[in-house]
């Protein structure tokens, strides 16, 4: 099987492209509001609310016609997931926690039904609604298979009020039948420990512990034989290896032999010789990612690498498919890469695909997957704009190259949906605004509006994006708009990108956008408290415009301290 990375609903994709038994491990992290007040996911519905769709970096269980639907496909399932979910539902209502509960249990049931009989599933949360995930799971997976509630300390420490500081997450581990994978892990002897056991010393001052080399009960065979005189069954025992492995042992030197006569021999254990301290359910040793690690990429959730290392070594052999359904910024997907493991990642967010796909390159060698789900044609974009216009949105954005997009569904966009940004000669640094209309009733009106909006920020050109083709009205009221003299050229000032003409090759007249390129975008994407910023390229300009904030509701800054005094910035202050 390739690699593959999936943009859409991971319950679509997981019905339609996931066979049943093709799947070792399961590791999903689904938003699940860790940082909100708990009393969010008990809201009552709102005529106004979203749809309970995952936005890219926000949690948007809302219950309303998409969790009414999963409610009832479930009802009519049957089981004893079922009789859960109903008994939930009788207890919640309908707030967003049974929104998320309901729309949890389709997924999950799914991801059992994609288990092979010898995987299992890891389900990264918090306590925020762990315990009903687990009733959950119960029903799903069966109470036996339920292996253990694993405790990850994500922080050294958090201040809240009245209550004890919120510093762990919660992993649900769950196996689809006895006969789950397993790697045993293990970690270094404490110093304490190694104090209080390896009490003895050698004269070159290697520490060891003694050790029984017996071992309960009576054997037939050779670890019952006797061995330098020892008859070890008339203790009721046998030894732990056969007699010439002892001597073996013996002749090394690890075996120890009191000064008292008749007592017994004992094994030397160095702690070399052993793996370590079997790794337990609470795991303190793995730190969550600091503003300056090396690996972090500024998205909100993101988990270090050695987590997932982690979960991957101990429940997949190499070679094995590792399946996360809410990708993210693709965690999952570099430690499987790294560790040898093939993967399937799927998110509904175009935006995380994008920085997958960026976090891909960076890795050594040549990365090979398929990427599913992207609009191919205009038959697949109509459909997108369907489902999430969001979603829509952004993928339109990244279609022309946009590089600073609005991440906020919330608030006012001010009608700017992207910007791309130019060197425009002595005149300093250009802008060109966008604006992505992806319903079916688009007009005059709609262009007329964000000609204001260019006007208003002072804008070099702009982009209008609408899914089918203009009207006549629509391209005369752009085209009355003008032209703009540039380092580039004479270019039409406002210009209508039209999804179905692009697919037929059309493509609008924009000026080269040089060293600001999303590369360029990508290194600095830093927080303005971070004044360090890397460049492509020495001998690029300094970029005047930085994000502020790590990704969740990033926007662009400008620093006038990088444009020369000499050179005028064309275009308006964001």
């Amino acid at each position: 099987m390739k690699n593959q990375l999936w943009f859409g609903d991971n319950l679509t994709i997981l019905r339609e492209e996931i066979a049943d038994e093709s799947v070792d491990l399961v590791y999903l992290d689904p938003p699940f509001n860790s940082q909100a007040n708990y009393n969010v996911l008990f809201r009552t519905p709102d005529v106004d609310a979203a749809s309970a769709q995952v936005e890219a970096f926000r949690d948007t269980w809302t219950w309303g016609p998409e969790a009414k639907w999963a409610f009832d496909e479930i009802m009519h399932t049957g089981g004893s997931v079922t009789s859960i979910v109903h008994a939930l539902h009788a207890a919640l209502g309908d707030s967003d926690m049974m929104a998320y509960l309901v729309m949890m249990a389709q997924r999950l049931h799914e991801l059992r039904r994609v288990l092979k009989p010898t995987g299992s599933l890891y389900l990264h949360c918090d306590p925020t609604a762990s315990h009903y995930l687990k009733i959950i799971l119960d029903a799903i997976f069966g109470p036996t298979n339920f292996l253990n509630e694993v405790i990850w300390k994500r922080t050294s420490a958090h201040s809240s009020a009245r209550r004890y500081g919120p510093i762990h997450d919660v992993l649900l581990f769950y196996s689809r039948g006895e006969r789950h994978c397993w790697n045993a892990q293990y970690q270094p002897y404490d110093v304490e420990y190694l104090d209080t056991f390896f009490d003895q010393e050698d004269a070159d001052g290697r520490r060891w512990k003694r050790t029984d080399l017996t071992g309960a009960g009576k054997r037939n065979g050779e670890t019952g034989k006797p061995w330098r005189g020892i008859d070890i069954t008339a203790k009721g025992r046998h030894w732990s290896t056969s007699p010439d492995q002892l001597d073996a042992l013996d002749l090394a030197g690890k075996v120890h032999w009191p000064k008292k006569e008749g007592g017994m021999p004992r094994l030397r254990q160095y702690p070399e010789d052993l793996p370590g301290v079997a790794l337990q359910d609470i795991w303190t040793d793995i730190k969550p990612l600091h503003n300056r690690a090396a690996e972090r990429l500024h998205y909100p959730t993101q988990k270090p690498v050695a987590l997932l290392d982690r979960i991957l070594r101990s429940s997949a052999n190499e070679g094995g498919v590792v399946l996360d359904p809410f990708c993210g910024c693709g965690t999952t997907i570099a430690a499987a890469q790294l560790a040898g493991r093939r993967w399937i990642g799927i998110d509904v967010a175009y935006h995380a695909i994008r920085v997958i796909e960026d976090r891909l390159a960076d890795m050594p060698g040549t990365v090979s997957y398929d990427l599913g789900g992207i609009p191919r044609d205009f038959a697949s974009a109509a459909r997108l704009a369907e489902r999430d216009k969001y979603q829509f949105q952004w993928w339109a954005n990244y279609l022309v190259g946009v590089q600073a997009l609005k991440e906020i569904r919330k608030g006012p966009d001010r009608g700017i949906d992207g910007q791309m940004y130019f060197m425009n000669g002595p005149r300093g640094w250009g802008r060109v605004l966008t604006s992505v209309k992806g319903g079916q009733h688009i007009g005059t009106k709609d262009v007329r509006e964000f000609k204001a909006v260019i006007d208003r920020e002072r804008a070099e050109m702009g982009l209008f994006i609408c899914l089918r083709e203009p009207t006549r009205d629509m391209r005369s009221e752009a085209a009355s708009f003008g032209f703009v003299d540039t380092a580039h050229g004479h270019l039409p000032r406002l210009q209508i990108v039209s999804i179905e003409r692009w697919f037929n090759g059309e493509r609008p007249i924009i000026p080269s956008l040089g060293h600001v390129s999303r590369e360029f975008f990508r290194q600095t994407s830093k927080s303005e408290k971070s004044k360090k910023q890397r460049r492509p390229d020495p001998a690029a300009p300094e970029f005047p415009f930085s994000f502020i904030g790590d990704g969740k509701d990033a926007v662009v800054h400008f620093n006038p301290t990088a444009v020369p005094k000499e050179q005028e910035l064309s275009g308006g202050l964001l």
